[in-house]
């Protein structure tokens, strides 16, 4: 059973979801209201088009008839058109204003055109399902069976004459004018109560049968309607969540990322920049940068399978992984080692995470460096930047007990380290061209001798103007590190 809490919690979460969902359905409604005004708006329009039409004898219609439809006709349009202005259309009761405003002028065409405007009996039914409330269906559906039950009475009495309800001996001439059709009928003394029988038998019968198909039909789209404006709610509600959710761990994956890129206080002999852009709200990719002691600084590039969320997962375990491990000591072969055994492991997502590894000497210049599957650095010596081409091992969770190959990188004072995922070298453009690894060595080389963040930035240009519009599609992270020689001061 529910705790008396869990009971309050409860009624007040579904009293905010109803006050959602009546706010949800007004908008719908006033858009609804709207969409009536033009039906009704676009009535009045044909039937003064079908009155110059009588007027120019197109249609065998009595002028009086046709006169008196398309005058009260226009004035109800008018008084709607009136009332909709005057409560912009958003009143509980408008809705039902109209509808049966378009019932009565229907059924009133119906009473004095008769079997010519049969077809106008479904159409305020078919209206009321736009309001996606399936009683408000029914109900208009009563009324309008209603209305054109006595507009069929009238239409006998006063209407246009259905000779198919109309039995007469051969020879017989009847002749109509404007007055009632029961004169004409008596003149030849044919019985009104006969005729008005077979009106409601051979013509309202018959139209109430395809009446009640229409009926159950826009009482069915209504109520789907309903279901799917909720569904949609309820998807907008999901997707603003995971939204939200999803800038969240954004802010939370950024936060782990080293973010300050000015040279360390106490070491003028290095300047450092890095940058992340996920293809995606959260990415795989990841960069680290951190002293293990007074001079050694580890550096960081990896790069795991997939994207988005899954992805962004793995990587955070990994860079967890491997700054553990590296600030417990050791080389960074047997670093890359372990944490390919921890992940290995235990690896049901069957993920893996490609890794370049190094741990900078600050005082000699020299990097002692591991390379898990991942691109090769490029670096600037004598004003050039060229790949620095070692011997790969295996990505890091591919295959337990993977061993790594170690290799010494000596940088020089002046000389520049630039760490990158293949997000740049596979940026791609509308004609699935790849940047490709020599554009990036020309972009390195435009400007060799700027610092690592303006390096950056060139890149990024470089990249955007060569994809141009086409979608990222995969991360792109980039680390660059310039050594400036060791400071005895440092």
């Amino acid at each position: 059973m529910k705790s008396p809490v869990e009971k309050v919690k409860a009624y007040y979460i579904s009293k905010e979801e109803a006050y959602r969902s009546e706010i949800l359905f007004h908008d719908n409604e006033v858009q609804a209201n709207k969409a009536m005004f033009n039906v009704l708006l676009i009535s009045s329009i044909l039937l003064v088009m079908v009155w110059a039409a009588v007027r120019v004898h197109l249609f065998p219609v009595t002028g009086r008839i046709i006169d008196r439809a398309t005058i009260l006709g226009s004035l109800q349009v008018m008084a709607a058109a009136v009332v909709c202005r005057a409560v912009r259309n958003d009143a509980w009761w408008l809705k039902h204003f109209l509808l049966v405003s378009l019932i009565v002028v229907y059924a009133r065409l119906d009473g004095m055109l008769t079997h010519k405007v049969a077809i106008l009996m479904v159409i305020p039914v078919i209206c009321s399902s736009r309001y996606f409330s399936r009683v408000l269906t029914t109900l208009i559906s009563y009324l309008t069976v209603v209305a054109f039950a006595f507009s069929t009475y009238y239409g006998a009495v006063k209407g246009w004459v259905d000779l198919n309800n109309v039995t007469l001996p051969v020879g017989t001439v009847l002749t109509l004018t404007d007055n009632w059709i029961a004169s004409g009928l008596n003149e030849v003394t044919y019985d009104v109560g006969t005729y008005v029988r077979n009106s409601y038998l051979f013509s309202f019968l018959p139209r109430c049968l395809m009446f009640v198909i229409s009926a159950v039909i826009s009482a069915d789209i209504a109520t789907r309607g309903r279901e799917m404006v909720l569904a949609q709610k309820k998807m907008t509600e999901d997707n603003t969540r995971i939204e939200t959710e999803l800038q969240l761990a954004k802010g939370i994956q950024a936060a782990m990322l080293p973010d300050s890129f000015s040279p360390f206080p106490d070491h003028g002999e290095i300047e450092i920049c890095a940058s992340m852009a996920p293809a995606r709200e959260v990415g795989g990719d990841f960069y680290d940068f951190f002293f293990i002691d007074d001079t050694h600084m580890a550096l960081v590039i990896a790069d795991v399978s997939g994207k988005g969320v899954p992805a962004a997962l793995f990587m955070m375990s990994a860079r967890i992984m491997i700054r553990d491990g590296t600030l417990a000591g050791g080389s960074p072969a047997d670093i890359l080692a372990s944490v390919n055994t921890r992940i290995t492991a235990n690896n049901k997502a069957e993920m893996f995470v490609t890794v370049w590894l190094g741990i900078l000497d600050t005082e000699t210049g020299v990097i002692r460096a591991a390379n898990a599957g991942h691109e090769y650095p490029a670096v600037l010596r004598e004003g050039t930047f060229d790949l620095f081409r070692e011997k790969h091992g295996l990505p890091v969770g591919t295959i337990e007990g993977a061993r790594y190959t170690e290799y010494d990188l000596v940088l020089g004072p002046g000389d520049i380290l630039f760490l990158y995922t293949d997000g740049v070298t596979e940026a791609t453009d509308r004609e699935q061209k790849l940047f490709g690894t020599d554009r990036m060595l020309r972009s390195l080389n435009r400007k060799p001798g700027a610092d690592p963040e303006k390096l950056l930035d060139n890149m990024k240009i470089d990249v955007a103007r060569f994809v141009q519009s086409a979608p990222q599609f995969d991360d792109m992270t980039m680390l660059c590190i310039r050594y400036n020689g060791h400071s005895p001061s440092g």
